[in-house]
């Protein structure tokens, strides 16, 4: 069962059904003939659906075919002057191009991820940027099952398109230039060329790791 606490989500109704959002989607709007969902299933789906509350917005499926002047962006935090600044730039382009722009924080929570997705899809919004996603692969399925555009900035996405920084090839050539004329494998250990910083797990992290390795 969901918290009951908050409405229950159609992420929530494909993780007790062990299905995918998009097959929930289609389980419910009656588009599952088309997709070829067996009946057996449908009915299971929605029995679940029924016991967890859940509801269909109707009124965001009938929006969805119009235009809403509304684009979304989800960034991690506000407080970091990265992200800060892309949103200011979000915003400034969306107005220029008289839309309305509707930004929120994830603090770095799948599940905050989620709902926010949930709730901009609910919105009717034109298309959804996420910045830094906790959970691409999530949204994606959110998303596609909405039939509602996304794009995924600053770290890649799958079944979207994504904006990214070259870490790589940045990594690779501020390694090339402070090493100039330096044999960095003929120094002293302590006098040795190392690279601090980030989390080596992290995307971004990694690629610039391996730009900077690949010039040593």
């Amino acid at each position: 069962m969901t918290n009951q606490s908050r409405k229950a989500t159609i992420y929530d109704i494909a993780r007790l059904s062990g299905t995918s959002p998009s097959t929930v989607s289609a389980a419910l709007s009656g588009a599952w003939k088309s997709r070829r969902i067996s009946e057996q299933k449908v009915e299971f789906i929605r029995r679940i659906a029924a016991e967890q509350g859940y509801s269909t917005n109707m009124q965001a499926r009938g929006l969805r075919q119009a235009k809403s002047g509304l684009v979304g962006m989800i960034i991690p935090v506000h407080d970091n002057r990265y992200f800060a600044s892309m949103s200011q730039s979000f915003e400034s382009f969306a107005r220029d191009r008289d839309l309305v722009p509707v930004i929120a924080s994830s603090m770095r929570d799948a599940d905050e991820e989620r709902r926010i997705v949930e709730t901009l899809i609910s919105y009717a919004v034109d298309c959804i940027f996420v910045a830094g996603a906790t959970d691409p692969a999530a949204i994606t399925d959110l998303c596609t099952a909405a039939n509602m555009r996304h794009v995924f900035v600053d770290l890649p996405g799958p079944g979207a398109p994504s904006v990214i920084s070259d870490n790589y090839h940045g990594a690779r050539m501020l390694t090339q230039t402070l090493l100039q004329g330096v044999q960095p494998r003929k120094l002293p250990a302590r006098d040795r060329i190392y690279f601090i910083g980030g989390v080596a797990t992290d995307y971004a992290t990694a690629r610039r790791i391996e730009g900077f390795r690949d010039v040593l």
